[in-house]
């Protein structure tokens, strides 16, 4: 009979486990578009092609030849790689791939039965998937739960083969992208976390010299890990050159602080709230570490949407640590006041029998499987990704651009489209795209300048020679060209294009060449 119940509990363990992963493949397959995802792409392409990393810049005139800190140089490859053998079905597989792997180790790695485990991976799910896109920071969200499960191994390890584990691992983690910082960030707190509870609990002070020791060895080894990699030292900048790119939160949304106004924000103040009251009711000692690391990533997503993933991540697995007895705790009590037999539930659970028990499991996970399947197959059919594509790039103005003939004059372009357009139009270098660690205040407030019509910025636009825009038609500063001349050379809901109309530059012979080309066809 025991035998039998441990039997069906791990079952039961197993088919949670494998239908929360097939919810959390359904939520996370989708259409793979991404305004990055292009020059990532094309990055993959170039090292491909050539056999080395892109370590400078290729794809702009504002910042061409110089040094670029290509953090994600593994994970761009990765992506092409899907991409060249599967096109978006490769993509769309990859993102969800990765999600699915992120989620399913977080299962794995909390504490709690079945249904608690699911409902916080399910939470933590929606919450992350904000950040699931054809992007190689996907890699940098499996690599965050991958440690998590690894700290308490090498906790266990000493010596050589934990030290050269962990070493391996942040020189991997490094090269697929630079979200490496979360994982330093990790250990920070972790070493923060040993120190808060040596001084808290001098019960605690034999036992936490070498935890202490142990934690501040792995942080010098991850460091001196992550800059095994192409961009050397300049590894260890980049997280810096990014957050300190003021632009950011107003350029870009996800670098924004969350608008707890709009739903999708919700499910993070709900896991945020439920962390701290399972701290406050917890009748266990709390761990420094948990209080650290929970404080730290909640204080990163507030800063930022892009931090909200880790934060899921790590807030979910600290309620597994704390919440299942206080769960277990309230429902003996209400056991207690209603007088329930807990033996009373498993005795009925025999009424169905184990092999219709077995076929109905196989049955549920089967449909889901095929809805899984049939997701992946629509979200990233030709056909949805060309209506997707059309409706939020500039699919239509290209085409139209590329039979025309490509201007010989530089290209003042859409941030959101900088990407896009390398891909797409790769004989045009760009003002600007979506690498704001390479591009910096300087050249994005320029292009905030210019894009806003601001002060200074005709000057702008005459000392980077630009001749012609690829822009959405309610910016600014279209009506501001218009009004000094320039020309509108294509325009539809989606784009428009603004031609220089001046004798003594190229658009002149550009806009010549094709009105012949024009009249030939008409």
């Amino acid at each position: 009979m025991i035998h039998s119940i441990e039997d069906n509990q791990k079952h039961f363990d197993n088919l949670m486990l494998v239908l929360t992963i097939l919810l959390v493949f359904i939520m996370a397959v989708r259409t793979p578009l991404d305004s990055d995802m292009w020059w990532h792409l094309k990055a993959g392409e170039w090292m491909v092609n050539f056999g080395s990393p892109l370590l400078m810049d290729v794809f702009s005139y504002t910042r061409a030849g110089e040094v670029w800190i290509n953090h994600s140089w593994l994970g761009e490859v990765i992506l092409y790689w899907f991409y060249k053998n599967a096109g978006f079905w490769g993509l769309g597989f990859c993102v969800a791939l990765t999600a699915t792997a992120s989620m399913g180790l977080l299962y794995k790695i909390m504490r709690g039965g079945p249904l608690f485990k699911a409902w916080f991976v399910i939470l933590a799910a929606i919450i992350c998937s904000f950040v699931w896109s054809p992007r190689p920071q996907i890699f940098s969200l499996l690599m965050f739960v991958a440690l998590l499960s690894l700290i308490p191994t090498l906790s266990n390890q000493h010596g050589f083969i934990g030290s050269f584990g962990l070493f391996i691992f942040f020189i991997l983690w490094s090269n697929l992208h630079g979200g490496y910082g979360l994982g330093i960030l990790l250990l920070i707190f972790l070493l923060v976390g040993e120190i808060l509870d040596f001084l808290a609990r001098p019960d605690y002070k034999g036992k936490q010299i070498g935890g202490l020791k142990q934690k501040f060895i792995w942080l010098m080894i991850a460091l001196v890990g992550v800059v095994i990699n192409p961009n050397g030292l300049n590894t260890l900048v980049i997280p810096f050159k990014t957050i300190g790119v003021q632009t950011l939160q107003s350029l870009i949304d996800e670098w924004s602080s969350p608008n707890f106004h709009q739903l999708e924000m919700q499910p993070f103040l709900i896991l945020f709230f439920i962390v701290v009251a399972a701290f406050a009711f917890s009748k266990q000692t709390i761990r420094g570490c948990d209080v650290i690391a929970f404080l730290g990533f909640a204080y990163l997503a507030l800063v930022s949407k892009r931090n909200i993933a880790p934060f899921a991540i790590i807030a979910s697995f600290i309620a597994g640590q704390y919440l299942p007895e206080i769960l277990t705790e309230v429902a003996k009590n209400i056991r207690e006041k209603l007088s329930l037999n807990p033996q009373r539930r498993i005795v009925n659970r025999g009424v169905i029998s184990a092999r219709l028990r077995r076929a109905m499991n196989y049955l549920l996970v089967g449909l889901l499987g095929l809805v899984a399947l049939g997701k992946w197959y629509y979200v990233t059919h030709p056909v949805i990704v060309n209506a997707y594509e059309s409706h939020f790039y500039p699919k239509k103005a290209i085409t139209h651009i590329k039979k025309m003939g490509l201007p010989h004059s530089r290209l003042f372009n859409s941030y959101g489209w900088g990407g896009y357009t390398i891909w797409h139009l790769p004989e045009a270098a760009v003002f600007v795209d979506g690498r704001t660690d390479l591009f910096g205040d300087e050249i994005l407030g320029e292009w905030l300048q210019v894009i806003n019509a601001g002060k200074d910025w005709e000057q702008i636009v005459d000392k980077w020679e630009i001749g012609w825009f690829l822009i959405e038609p309610d910016q600014p500063v279209v009506e501001r060209l218009i009004e000094k001349g320039w020309k509108v050379f294509y325009q539809d809901e989606v784009c428009i294009v603004i031609v220089r109309n001046n004798d003594q530059t190229d658009q002149e012979s550009w806009l010549n060449h094709i009105a012949y080309k024009s009249s030939r066809r008409s």
